[in-house]
């Protein structure tokens, strides 16, 4: 009888040990998991600190038309401020082995006419003028994008370079100098993709006419840039 009750008080005291393992084990597991949330947390909002201070900077060095200018310089061809249509009659996309490697095939090369997509930062600050150049895309038939409206499995860029080959035009946000798009516009350029650009007008700017309403859009306020991009839509559709 005693052995019996020796085993059972044995038993009792491995089971609150084992009770108490499993509850600190628990308890760590689950402040882990709320540390980590809490430094995600943290880090998006440095992300976040970081990126407006970063605009902000963006924001004051092309406050007048010298600065634009300098900023802008390499965007500033000749054939973005001329008098042309912004869509070109050779339109077929070379398969190349960069396009190969990044996982396309020839179908994806199939330009379709009612795609739209549209490189814009990720920021709150732009939210507005993308949402403008939607309105007006989606309101003349058009299928309008940016790349994290849709979801991917894997790797993003492959999508995103599907995206923008099978564009019949790009429109590329270059307010902010953010360093994602213009990598994907220097993509789009190398491929010899149809792109408009378009730039918030600084300060005492005083740019030709003939660039404020060619292929470099520059708009003072959003009603302006809409009624720039519904023009554009419209040489766009006469030459398909």
């Amino acid at each position: 009888m005693e052995i019996d009750n020796i085993t059972l008080l044995a038993t009792a005291v491995v089971s609150v040990l084992v009770a108490l393992v499993a509850f600190i084990l628990f308890q760590n597991l689950k402040k882990s998991r709320y540390d980590k949330q809490n430094h995600q947390v943290l880090l998006e909002s440095i992300r976040h600190s970081l990126e407006k201070q970063m605009y902000g900077i963006n924001d004051r060095l092309v406050l007048n038309e010298e600065r634009w200018r300098d900023v802008n310089h390499l965007l500033l061809r000749k054939d973005y401020i001329e008098n042309n249509s912004p869509i070109s009659k050779d339109r077929k996309i070379y398969y190349s082995e960069f396009l190969k490697a990044n996982g396309l095939t020839e179908n994806d090369l199939i330009i379709d006419d009612r795609l739209i997509f549209i490189l814009t930062p990720f920021h709150d600050k732009y939210t507005e003028d993308y949402k403008v150049i939607r309105e007006v895309c989606t309101s003349a038939g058009y299928k309008c994008y940016r790349g994290d409206e849709t979801y991917f499995k894997g790797d993003i860029f492959p999508e995103m370079l599907k995206l923008i080959v099978k564009s019949n035009l790009i429109i590329a946000n270059v307010n902010g100098r953010n360093p994602n798009v213009l990598y994907e516009l220097g993509i789009a350029q190398a491929l010899d993709k149809d792109v408009i650009l378009i730039s918030r007008e600084p300060e005492k700017l005083e740019l030709p006419i003939d660039i404020k309403s060619k292929r470099f859009l520059i708009y003072s306020d959003y009603n302006e840039l809409q009624e720039m991009i519904r023009q554009e839509l419209i040489n766009v559709r006469s030459n398909l």
